[in-house]
């Protein structure tokens, strides 16, 4: 069998106590990380971040692996799914069949899935979205009463106050990005694209400010994900765009040898449970 997981990143932190424990799971695509803090005190105890090939039967327990010394301490448990194919109604007239055949209206059939709904009671919103059957059979089993929700809805928590320039939320990850447009606190769009190249970012973020009227030079721009400051996109983006910025969240943790932008939705389901 080919190896289901790629490890990326890891922390661990030697000096931080061993006490009740937070655990937050962050699930996409290609992707699986988590993070677990001390309750008591907020401060980062571990973090993985692995690429994942698929999620099928046969790989779905890979992930499990290095997760279970955390689990023996039977933590709270926090977890976020950032599956590209997510659909939208308004909670006015909202019914779950009406949901689940707008989507299946949209996205083609990949596969077996759970369809998961969900309510952003803030903005008005119902999501659907499906969840790889193997892996929401696991997660149910493992963790029956953490909460969950989709990735987006912490998106557009942290989006904050906007104004009539706009502020685009872009959290870039394996092969694919988030993007969040809000405007006169207003969601006006949100979608999942495939990248191979920051030309195909740029494209994207252009396409959008035009086709929503915002101005490049006034739109608000915050980056999250796996993206650096030196990077050739980094650099793309600040020749179009005035106001970028990370949202930076650090971990409560002395010596973190990573960006802490990188694990913005980590840091996010940790937030939630303190």
């Amino acid at each position: 069998m080919e190896r289901a997981l790629s490890p990326l990143f890891a922390f661990n932190n030697s000096e931080s106590d061993q006490g009740e424990a937070v655990l937050a799971l962050h699930f996409g695509k290609s992707h699986v990380s988590y993070a677990v803090k001390n309750r008591s005190n907020g401060i980062l105890q571990s973090l993985q971040y692995f690429q994942v090939d698929l999620w099928d039967p046969s790989h779905v327990d890979f992930w499990v692996t290095p997760l279970e010394p955390v689990l023996r301490t039977t933590p709270q448990v926090e977890i976020a799914f950032s599956f590209s194919d997510l659909s939208a109604l308004p909670v006015a007239g909202f019914s779950e069949v009406k949901l689940k055949a707008l989507h299946q209206s949209i996205y083609p059939f990949r596969g077996p899935a759970f369809f998961r709904t969900e309510t952003i009671a803030a903005w008005q919103l119902y999501l659907g979205y499906p969840i790889p059957l193997a892996l929401y059979q696991k997660c149910e089993s493992l963790f029956p009463h953490a909460r969950k929700r989709h990735a987006f809805k912490l998106m557009l928590d942290a989006s904050g106050q906007s104004t009539s320039a706009g502020k685009l939320m872009v959290e870039l990850g394996i092969e694919e990005f988030h993007l969040v447009l809000v405007k006169n606190n207003r969601l006006q769009f949100f979608q999942t694209f495939l990248y191979e190249n920051p030309a195909d970012v740029l494209f994207q973020l252009l396409t959008l400010c035009e086709n929503q009227q915002i101005s490049p030079s006034e739109v608000e721009v915050v980056l999250s994900g796996l993206l650096e400051k030196d990077s050739a996109l980094y650099r793309e983006l600040w020749q179009y765009f005035m106001h970028v910025q990370f949202r930076d969240t650090p971990f409560r943790v002395g010596e973190f040898p990573y960006p802490p932008h990188y694990f913005t939705i980590l840091n996010d389901l940790l937030a939630c449970a303190s």
